[in-house]
């Protein structure tokens, strides 16, 4: 039945894809509206988050599911949803540096979700709903919110992603938790026994200050570009 169809998770996510995609185009094709009904865009984007973090978080505590050492926010995504949660109510402009480019992992989610392809069937509406919001934040804070990305933020966000993975290293260790996926690496596990933590923070944030500094040249190119045709 067409109603069972289109709770298939795989078409759920190619809905969510095709979502991201047409939001992202609506945030640079249509600024008039975007610009009029802002306040309600921020409101809708709290609702939203309030849920997401009530349904992830809230609910299983009064469960004998809730587990200290995995369902707490020690994820990159997860926490970048709690900063922009309270970003979407205060508008503290300080936090844009971190949304615009620690934020913009969430379109990870998008190319990679959680895993392989097949982990499609069991991603959630929290997932979704972070991610999306997520993904399209940084084209907002830069067309509606005036901000202009820096090359001492790319500096500044990968040495804050490098000293929380680094600081939990120990504390996954203390907790027996795997938290900002360090500890369950199984290939860094096999080439690099004992430190495999320890490789993989390493390398991870090494590769997002690539990414990130890709991304502020991309963005500031395709400003200037913008700028020449106005």
């Amino acid at each position: 039945m067409i109603y069972f169809d289109f709770l298939n998770p795989y078409l759920i996510y190619m809905f969510f894809v095709l979502l991201t995609a047409l939001t992202i185009y609506t945030i640079f094709y249509k600024r008039e509206f975007i610009a009029k009904h802002k306040k309600t865009i921020f409101l809708i984007a709290t609702i939203l988050l309030l849920w997401s973090q009530f349904a992830r978080y809230f609910g299983i505590m009064f469960t004998t599911d809730f587990d200290v050492t995995r369902n707490l926010p020690f994820y990159m995504c997860r926490l970048s949803s709690l900063v922009l949660l309270y970003y979407v109510i205060t508008k503290d402009k300080r936090l844009e540096p971190f949304l615009f480019f620690w934020g913009a992992t969430g379109i990870a989610g998008i190319i990679y979700p959680n895993g392989p392809i097949a982990n499609v069937a069991n991603l959630t509406e929290t997932f979704y709903i972070d991610h999306f919001l997520l993904t399209i934040t940084p084209f907002f804070l830069i067309v509606y919110q005036g901000y202009k990305p820096r090359f001492s933020d790319v500096l500044k966000i990968t040495g804050l992603m490098a000293f929380i993975l680094y600081s939990f290293i120990p504390i996954n260790h203390w907790m027996g938790a795997d938290y900002f996926y360090l500890s369950d690496q199984s290939i860094f596990a096999i080439l690099f026994p004992g430190q495999s933590s320890f490789i993989f923070a390493t390398v991870h944030y090494v590769i997002a200050g690539f990414f990130f500094s890709l991304y502020y040249i991309f963005v500031k190119v395709s400003d200037e570009k913008a700028v020449q045709y106005l």
